[in-house]
């Protein structure tokens, strides 16, 4: 769950829906999306391969096989006509002081139970990881929310604060998220907590009524502490599962980081 500050109010209710479904019980795919951003300015809009990131993203989601809805959600009209002109559904809403507040009040306006939130700024991520998701939430109704992670290969990104960890029960239930190297670095086996701890990859699903919920709750001192708002669910007693995926995809938060992926872009896409 990433912080979605935003530049400026526009109407909320502006724009369309097109989807693959509209089917109570579904499950619908919402793109969070602002042009604002600290590191970034304007990234949603940033040329990939001839197209606007935002529009490779929603493409890409479109190729989920199992969602019944895909739409990109944002309160700036820059974004809406760049989605909208590509042919792609998108609908305006309120400022937001996060993507997950932003989905929330799309999720109020539809009648799926399983909302999924994407980040707009990874337009490599396997549809298969978000359909592997889908069908763990859909298994398990015991999850409020759904997450992925994935191993670490070493234990240089393990260390870096900026690298969001998470530590599991043998159930696959996420027992805490973290910027700091957990599990602890016990005096004498430093190099066990990497291949016991994953690599947080945010991607979310979430039960429609856990969503509505987790958007009313204040701010808790663990997420402020650590600057993770999913550890307001779980000190609201909500259950995280976590699905262990096999990498995390290439994600694009400065221009050093669009520039790599545009040198992997596939040529067949």
């Amino acid at each position: 769950m990433n912080s979605d500050k935003n530049t400026k109010p526009t109407p909320p209710g502006v724009g369309f829906v097109v989807g693959h479904g509209r089917s109570p019980g579904g499950v619908l795919v919402v793109i969070p999306a602002r042009y604002g951003s600290s590191r970034f300015p304007g990234k949603a809009l940033a040329d990939v391969a001839g197209k606007p990131l935002i529009v490779r993203v929603a493409e890409n989601a479109m190729r989920v096989r199992t969602a019944d809805r895909v739409l990109v959600a944002t309160d700036d009209r820059r974004i809406l006509d760049v989605v909208t002109a590509a042919g792609l559904p998108c609908e305006m809403t309120a400022e937001h002081p996060t993507g997950t507040d932003r989905i929330a009040e799309i999720a109020a306006r539809h009648a799926e139970d399983l909302v999924v939130n994407l980040q707009g700024d990874e337009p490599l991520l396997p549809p298969g990881d978000v359909e592997a998701l889908i069908a763990f939430m859909q298994n398990e109704p015991g999850w409020d929310i759904g997450t992925c992670g994935h191993r670490f290969a070493e234990a240089g990104p393990w260390r870096e604060p900026n690298v969001v960890k998470v530590v599991t029960g043998r159930d696959g239930r996420a027992l805490y998220f973290s910027r700091a190297p957990i599990p602890g670095m016990f005096p004498g086996r430093e190099e066990v907590g990497h291949q016991v701890a994953l690599r947080h990859v945010g991607i979310y699903a979430f039960r429609r009524e856990a969503l509505l919920r987790f958007a009313s709750l204040a701010p808790t001192p663990l997420e402020q502490a650590e600057g993770l708002e999913q550890l307001r669910a779980l000190e609201n007693g909500m259950r995280i599962g976590v699905v262990t995926i096999g990498s995390g995809p290439v994600g694009v938060d400065t221009p050093a980081d669009l520039e790599r992926v545009r040198a992997c872009w596939p040529t067949e896409r």
